[in-house]
C-alpha cells in the first residue's frame, strides 16, 4: 500500500503567527524522515471578488507571494493541487490519488496542515465520504484561529470521521505507518 501524505494549505499567507511557522517547521521535519511514498499538497487561491472576499471580507492569498507554499516543504512535494474553496476532494483530485496508488483508490491518506477547523476538516470529511480513510495527524495540524479553533476542529472531526482517524502521536523515523 502506498503511504500518501496530504499537506493542506501550508502557504506563506497563512504564516502570520508563530504557531503557523512552528507548524511548517514540524511538517518539514516530518518530511525529512521520508516515511511517505508520495506527498501531495494543496494550495488555496483566493480569487478577486471571491465568496471569501464578498461575505467574509477576507482578501488574503490573492498575491503570488502569499499563495506560495512554505519553501521548506517544496522539495518534498510530488504534486500540488490548487483549489479555490475549502475542499480539495473532487474528481481530478481523486483521479490523482488513484494514479499515485498504482491505479486504484488508496485505502487511507495521512493529513497535516492548516486550518484544522476549516480545510483540514473539510478535506478529511470528503475523503471519508469517498471511502478513503483519512488519518489526521493532529500534532501536525493547527489553526490560524488559535488553539481553541484547532481543538474545535478536532472535536468535529472525531464526530464526523471517528476518533480512530485522529492520531496524536509524534512521528519518528521508527514509526510504522501501517500501525496508525
Amino acid at each position: 500500500m502506498t503511504n500518501i501524505l496530504l499537506i493542506i494549505d501550508m502557504q506563506n499567507g497563512f504564516m502570520r503567527n508563530m504557531d503557523s511557522k512552528n507548524l511548517a517547521i514540524k511538517i518539514q521535519n516530518l518530511l525529512e524522515l521520508r516515511l511517505f511514498d508520495s506527498v501531495v499538497a494543496t494550495r488555496f487561491l483566493n480569487a478577486k471578488n471571491s465568496i471569501y472576499e464578498r461575505l467574509l471580507g477576507w482578501e488574503r492569498l490573492q498575491k503570488s507571494e502569499e499563495s506560495s507554499l512554505f519553501s521548506g516543504l517544496t522539495n518534498y512535494i510530488d504534486f500540488t493541487f490548487d483549489k479555490y474553496i475549502y475542499d480539495c476532494v473532487n474528481t481530478s483530485f481523486l483521479q490523482k490519488l488513484c494514479q499515485i496508488n498504482s491505479g486504484i483508490a488508496p485505502q487511507k491518506v495521512f493529513i497535516v496542515g492548516a486550518d484544522t477547523d476549516c480545510c483540514v476538516l473539510v478535506g478529511a470529511v470528503r475523503l471519508f465520504e469517498n471511502n478513503i480513510r483519512p488519518i489526521v495527524l493532529s500534532k501536525y495540524c493547527a489553526s490560524n484561529g488559535g488553539v481553541e479553533s484547532h481543538k474545535a476542529g478536532l472535536l468535529c472531526l472525531k464526530r464526523l470521521i471517528g476518533d480512530k482517524q485522529i492520531s496524536d502521536i509524534e512521528i519518528t523515523k521508527d514509526t510504522n505507518l501501517a500501525e496508525i
